[in-house]
């Protein structure tokens, strides 16, 4: 069952409609991913990357969280 019409951020769709193991990539913070998983009744798992970007003339890193649907 989709819950598409309550649905207003790609990450709260995934953790609301995705099936368990299915991993996806995000620029929230965990804890903000946490608590839409608690909102929606999700288990997930969560790890903080440094990503690093080569496409302009200076490399520039930021973080992103991976998220584990359970």
């Amino acid at each position: 069952m989709s819950k598409l019409n309550t649905q207003y951020t790609f990450e709260s769709w995934a953790i609301a409609n995705g099936k368990p193991g299915k991993v996806f990539y995000s620029d929230k913070k965990d804890k903000h991913l946490t608590a839409i998983a608690t909102h929606h009744g999700r288990k997930i798992t969560t790890e903080r990357l440094i990503v690093v970007s080569t496409g302009k003339s200076e490399p520039y890193a930021s973080y992103i969280t991976k998220v584990t649907l359970l």
